[in-house]
C-alpha cells in the first residue's frame, strides 16, 4: 500500500517528482491528480487583429480515480476543471469544467456518462497536435465548446474499447433542454460512432460519423476520415470531414442547408529528445444554400517545441494566415505539465 497526504504531494511536485501525481494507491484503489499552467501569448499586427491577439493563459487540474470490482472489472471517475484570465482585470477569470464523467470498464471496454468528448473525437484528435493553444483542429467542424455531441458535451453515455488493434468509440448525447431565441425547448439529442485501426507499423486508419438535431431546424451531420503515422520520430495525420449545418461554423441558426468541407494536415519531426518541430495546415470550405463558396478558415502554422525539464517545456508558432484581410500572427509560450 502507498499513500501520500496532500502536503506530501505539493512537496513532491515542488521538487519535480515523477511521481507527484499519485495522491492514494492500493490493491484496489488508485487517485491520481494531473494538471498543466500555460502561459502563452499571441503577438500580431494591429489592423487586422484576430481574437487570439493578447495574453492566453489558463491553469488546468484534473483528478482520475479508480476501484477495482472483481477480479477484471473496475469503476472508474475522472473530474477536469480550467481557469483562465486572459484580462488585465481580477474579475475576468473565466472557470470551466471540461470533463465530468463516471462509470465501470474491464476487458469489454469502458461505459462512461457526464461530460465527455463524443466517438469523433478519436479520430479527429490525430490532427488536434498543435504544440500552441490557438491553432488546430479548426477546420474539420469540432467544437467543444457548443452542445452537439462532437467535442466536449454534456450528458454523454460513451462506450470505448480495444480489441487487437481496432479502436471503436460510440456516443449518445441526451437532449438537455436547450433554449432557441424565444425561449421554447430544442430537442438536441446526437449520436456518434467512430472505428479506427492501427497496423504494428506506426499506420492508423479511421472513419467515424455523427448526426445532431438542432430542434425544428435542419439536423447537423458530420461525416470523418482520417489517416496518420506515428513511428520513427516522425508523425504525420490528414484528417477530412464533409458536413452540414454545423455549430461549430454557426450554420444551424437557418432552414437553408450550409454544407461545409473541411482538411486538416499535420507533419513533424522529433530532431532530438527534447527539440521537435512540425508544420499543419488547416482549411474549411462553407457553401451556403443558393450562395457561392466561401474560405471560413485557411491557415499553416510552423511550429518548434523544446523541452527544458520533464515537465516544462517552451513553445512558438507561426500562422500564415490566408482568409483575405487577415494577419500573420506569432504565438508563444511556456507550459508546465504535472
Amino acid at each position: 500500500m502507498k499513500k501520500l497526504t496532500l502536503i506530501a504531494l505539493a512537496v513532491a511536485a515542488a521538487s519535480g517528482s515523477a511521481n507527484a501525481a499519485k495522491v492514494y494507491e492500493d490493491e484496489k484503489h488508485a487517485v491520481d491528480l494531473y494538471g498543466r499552467v500555460y502561459a502563452g501569448y499571441t503577438a500580431g499586427d494591429d489592423e487586422g487583429r484576430s481574437d487570439n491577439f493578447g495574453a492566453d493563459q489558463y491553469v488546468r487540474f484534473g483528478a482520475k480515480v479508480k476501484s477495482k470490482v472483481g477480479e477484471s472489472n473496475y469503476a472508474l471517475g475522472r473530474y477536469e476543471l480550467q481557469m483562465e484570465n486572459n484580462d488585465e482585470k481580477d474579475n475576468t477569470s473565466a472557470t470551466k469544467a471540461r470533463l465530468a464523467y463516471a462509470g465501470f470498464g474491464g476487458n469489454f471496454g469502458e461505459v462512461t456518462f457526464g461530460r465527455n468528448y463524443g466517438a469523433l473525437e478519436l479520430i479527429a484528435d490525430w490532427t488536434d497536435s498543435s504544440y500552441v493553444n490557438p491553432y488546430g483542429n479548426s477546420a474539420i467542424g469540432i467544437s467543444s465548446s457548443r452542445e452537439e455531441g462532437i467535442g466536449r458535451s454534456n450528458s454523454v453515455l460513451k462506450y470505448a474499447g480495444e480489441f487487437s488493434g481496432f479502436d471503436i468509440h460510440a456516443s449518445y448525447k441526451f437532449n438537455d433542454n436547450e433554449k432557441d431565441d424565444t425561449g421554447a425547448s430544442l430537442d438536441n439529442s446526437a449520436y456518434g460512432v467512430a472505428l479506427a485501426y492501427t497496423f504494428d507499423f506506426g499506420l492508423g486508419l479511421g472513419a467515424a460519423y455523427n448526426i445532431a438535431n438542432n430542434g425544428d431546424v435542419k439536423d447537423s451531420k458530420m461525416a470523418l476520415a482520417g489517416i496518420n503515422y506515428d513511428a520513427n520520430g516522425v508523425y504525420a495525420a490528414f484528417n477530412y470531414a464533409k458536413g452540414e449545418n454545423n455549430k461549430a461554423f454557426k450554420l444551424h441558426g437557418s432552414d437553408a442547408k450550409n454544407k461545409h468541407t473541411g482538411y486538416e494536415l499535420v507533419a513533424g519531426y522529433k530532431f532530438t529528445k527534447d527539440f521537435r518541430a512540425q508544420a499543419m495546415w488547416n482549411k474549411a470550405e462553407i457553401e451556403p444554400e443558393g450562395a457561392a463558396k466561401f474560405d471560413e478558415v485557411d491557415y499553416y502554422t510552423i511550429e518548434g517545441r523544446y523541452n527544458l525539464t520533464k515537465q516544462l517545456r517552451i513553445v512558438a508558432a507561426y500562422q500564415i494566415n490566408n482568409i483575405d484581410d487577415a494577419k500573420n500572427e506569432f504565438h508563444f509560450a511556456a507550459r508546465y505539465d504535472f
